[in-house]
């Protein structure tokens, strides 16, 4: 038998319930973007993705009066991959893309001032909540110095990451081509499957030479940048933090005959998959990503 109080209890246990699931939406949208005369078709192709996916996030959300995500997409070897990926709005808007749920869909064609794209985008998608943290992560080429920022490097170029919060937390750090999920942080040694942030305190990754007090100098993971052949690769680096504890996605060490290593990483879909759960489960996780435009070395 179940008491009235129980009752009371479970009526208001499902209505929360209810209403966070109501600020998950799944949206699906078209939109016919036309090229600037100087844009490349990578650029216009990828610009109207992201476009098509914030008028679907402004027409499910509406807007505010600040406040702005990061929007990505990847592109490799100059081609355009049937694998996209994208996280986060652009412009004033009320809500924030989460995953997608099928590769974009792109139609080109070329006209007198430039390409015509039509994009058709389908993913999940929410409203945006207070509770998001303001971290700073920039991306460092070759030497580890907040001087060096840049997002442009040359195939041989050594990677590195200034990070720091304002809160204590843990970070995960993600290297996203067309087809894969490769885990930078935490490290291949870390048994722990997360990396603890300290509030205010300033960090450099991938670096043996000046890294924080609380990391182990054994675990340290370094990473240069390549390229596939000789064409230019667009990568994307995710940022992912949270006050509350998470665990990595599950990812395995890629199997090679060269002597190089990789980290570990994961399928794009499966990616997908877990960023999707991970941020809809937790509204305080917060996500940045970065392009890192990779040239081959002439």
């Amino acid at each position: 038998m179940v008491s009235s109080r129980q009752l009371i209890l479970t009526f208001c246990l499902g209505a929360s319930m209810a209403l966070q699931a109501q600020n998950i939406k799944t949206i699906e949208k078209t939109y016919v973007y036309h090229a600037q005369h100087n844009e490349s078709r990578e650029q216009a192709e990828r610009n109207a993705v992201n476009r098509a996916k914030v008028e679907g996030i402004r027409e499910a959300f509406g807007t505010v009066i600040s406040g702005a995500s990061a929007t990505s997409l990847i592109t490799k070897n100059n081609i355009t991959d049937s694998k996209y990926v994208y996280l986060g709005g652009e412009g004033e808007l009320n809500g924030e893309w989460l995953a997608d749920l099928d590769p974009p869909k792109i139609t080109t064609t070329l006209e007198d001032e430039g390409f015509c794209v039509t994009a058709t985008v389908r993913g999940k998608a929410q409203e945006i909540e207070s509770g998001k943290i303001n971290f700073e992560a920039k991306i460092l080429r070759n030497t580890p110095d907040v001087e060096y920022e840049s997002t442009e490097f040359t195939a041989g170029n050594q990677l590195f990451v200034h990070f720091t919060s304002p809160v204590d937390g843990y970070l995960a750090i993600y290297l996203l081509d067309g087809e894969t999920a490769y885990c930078l942080l935490p490290y291949r040694g870390n048994r722990e499957g997360y990396h603890k942030i300290v509030h205010g305190r300033e960090y450099t990754f991938f670096s043996r030479k000046r890294y924080a007090e609380d990391e182990n100098l054994d675990e340290i993971d370094g990473y240069t940048l390549t390229t596939e052949g000789n064409h230019q690769d667009l990568n994307q680096l995710y940022f992912i933090f949270s006050p509350n504890k998470f665990i990595k996605a599950i990812d395995r060490n890629k199997k090679t005959d060269s002597t190089v290593q990789y980290p570990r990483s994961l399928s794009w879909n499966n990616f997908q998959k877990w960023i999707l759960r991970a941020r809809r489960d937790d509204k305080q996780m917060s996500v940045q990503t970065q392009y890192v435009v990779v040239s081959p070395r002439q």
